[in-house]
């Protein structure tokens, strides 16, 4: 099996302003949120490439976010996306060059299209991940995710 693209560069070409957001955040046997445990639920990776805890989108999510477009990734976190999402714009972003997150298919995109594809929990996961972001808000903690990022 042979790659379409090549993977876009993790480590930022040695820029730490550069490097991949999730880098900061290893996996561990029990625990990985970009992949999670195959239903669906990698809410907290979505937040880390789109910035919601740090107000910084990961500067490569687009490149990420492409390989996993034209390599057909079936598994995970992808540029912010999931693979249903990512899925929904294979099949309905017919132009390539318009591949991208800004043509992310909203929740009422894939209950329309795809109501039976969506696994039981899929949107709860994501609602109350939102209700904890916004809690932590409150107390005044920062909200994210474990990691080795540094203050």
């Amino acid at each position: 099996m042979r790659l379409r693209i090549n993977a876009p560069a993790w480590d930022g070409g040695g820029s730490p302003e550069e490097e991949a957001s999730c880098r900061k955040f290893r996996p561990t046997r029990d625990h990985d949120d970009f992949f999670g445990d195959g239903t669906g639920k990698e809410t907290e990776a979505k937040h880390i490439c789109n910035g919601t805890y740090t107000g910084r989108v990961c500067p490569i999510r687009e490149q990420c976010l492409q390989f996993a477009l034209v390599n057909n990734e079936h598994y995970g976190v992808w540029g912010g996306l999931r693979a249903l999402e990512r899925a929904y714009i294979r099949k309905f972003v017919k132009d390539k060059k318009d591949w991208s997150f800004d043509r992310a298919p909203t929740r009422e995109d894939l209950e329309r299209e795809w109501p039976d594809r969506i696994p039981p929990g899929y949107w709860e996961d994501a609602e109350q991940s939102e209700d904890d972001l916004l809690d932590a808000e409150d107390d005044g903690e920062d909200g994210g995710p474990g990691g080795d990022e540094e203050e």
